[in-house]
């Protein structure tokens, strides 16, 4: 037989409201925000242009090996 462990109350209502600080955790997130803003955003990085080429080659490489197997294996 396995042991089940003590089932603990979710609910909100346990906490007063007053004990709640909404405002330290959104100063946390502007704080946050504000740092990463400072960074360079992700769609502003640049690939060289062969390796864009190359990745993109390696993939419909890779497609047409595994429909070329996938014919194979449903003839058989």
């Amino acid at each position: 037989m396995s042991e089940r462990e003590p089932e603990i109350s979710a609910s909100t209502t346990d906490t007063p409201a007053s004990t709640t600080d909404t405002s330290a955790s959104t100063a946390e997130f502007r704080k946050f925000a504000a740092a990463s803003a400072e960074t360079a955003p992700p769609w502003s990085m640049r690939a060289p242009g062969k390796r864009v080429a190359l990745l993109a080659a390696a993939v419909i490489a890779a497609a047409v090996i595994l429909g070329i197997a996938a014919i194979i294996v449903v003839n058989m």
